[in-house]
């Protein structure tokens, strides 16, 4: 396993703020302990508006192991009920698969329209590939269509819906015969860009604004690695916005390459931005998104630009896979890259994302 070694932030980076959050990491109690043991208070936080399913926990409480152990207990809700959908396409474009989690009727008060995130997956693509050819015609795949999903995404939806999120995770590789990822493959050999991701997410958030429920005011654009750099090219304020689509009113972007959107001189922020990553990232090196963040206030004094970096957190840290490195990586053939869930990274990255969905001034 490699040397974690704590980088030296960037004076625009705000420090690790940790917060109490919902449960979802199952079987990590021992590095919820230790986030309690190390982690300061946080500071105060904007009053709510996007009320979660749980009352939230006053975020200027301190984390205790009495209060870990209790986020980090077993699940006792409902499990949401999901759906394979098709997204139409446009002309020349293949119809996208994507999957719709709900929150179970009488989990959640459905006196209120539901606020919806639409979750972008990363290069490695949203199947677990070895999990799906075991279900494919079974009855099993029609009963629970998302148990084929990577255990990250699955996890993720069940998190929102049990805080009264509605989840839309669309598929851009599967349609397009990628199923296995693209992450070995060159970054200006992928015919699947940045624009074409940015046309599946905003592909999903015309189908989200049909759905029947769904407070269209309120939708979130998250998205991981590719992803997140797929979140990054949607909300650039740059770009047209077609007319048909309904905004974002807020995103989240989980260590992004944020290379281009810094060699784009005229980035700037459609929607409040959070973006987390680990310090150190040798896939998506973190010093980016901090010139990225110094050029966007630099050109938008007033944009709501969040960043969150981790000490000695790397590539997925929010995962629960033990460190590895690929050498798979065309970018970075030879000296490969590190990937790996970070325990005290993920339940702090955790609580940021909790602040940042329930704030009603992100």
């Amino acid at each position: 396993m490699p040397r974690l070694h704590p980088p030296t932030l960037p004076p625009t980076v705000s420090p690790l703020v940790p917060t109490t959050v919902g449960r979802w990491l199952r079987g990590t109690l021992a590095g919820v302990a230790v986030v309690a043991a190390l982690m300061p208070t946080a500071p105060a936080q904007p009053a709510v508006s996007m009320a979660p399913l749980l009352p939230p926990v006053p975020l200027t409480a301190p984390v205790t192991p009495a209060s870990a152990a209790a986020v980090a207990a077993p699940a006792t809700g409902t499990e949401p009920a999901t759906a394979r959908v098709r997204l139409p396409a446009d002309p020349g474009t293949p119809a996208l698969t994507a999957y719709w989690f709900m929150p179970r009727e009488g989990s959640v008060a459905r006196s209120q329209l539901l606020p919806v995130v639409v979750a972008l997956h990363g290069c490695g693509g949203l199947v677990d590939m070895k999990v799906a050819a075991k279900r494919a015609g079974t009855i099993e795949e029609v009963i629970d269509p998302a148990a084929g999903l990577q255990s990250r995404y699955r996890e993720y939806a069940h998190w929102l819906t049990d805080r009264g999120y509605a989840v839309l995770m669309p598929d851009s590789l599967s349609p397009r015969g990628k199923a296995q990822g693209i992450c070995t493959e060159s970054l200006d050999a992928r015919s699947i860009d940045d624009k074409t991701r940015r046309a599946d997410a905003i592909a999903a958030l015309r189908w989200v604004a049909k759905q029947p429920g769904i407070d269209t005011r309120r939708i979130v654009l998250l998205g991981w690695s590719n992803g997140a750099q797929a979140v990054l090219a949607t909300i650039d304020a740059s770009r047209p916005w077609p007319a048909d689509a309904p905004s974002v009113d807020r995103a989240v972007a989980f260590y992004p390459g944020c290379k281009r959107a810094v060699q784009q001189h005229d980035f700037r922020l459609r929607s409040p931005l959070l973006l987390m990553i680990g310090g150190a990232d040798d896939w998506t090196p973190a010093t980016r998104c901090a010139m990225l963040q110094n050029a966007v206030q630099s050109r938008q004094p007033k944009a709501r630009f969040r960043l969150e970096i981790y000490p000695g957190a790397y590539h997925g840290f929010d995962g629960t896979s033990e460190l590895h490195v690929r050498r798979d990586i065309v970018a970075r053939q030879g000296s490969g890259v590190t990937v790996g869930g970070d325990a005290v990274a993920r339940v702090a990255a955790l609580a940021q994302l909790d602040s940042w969905l329930t704030s009603s001034d992100p």
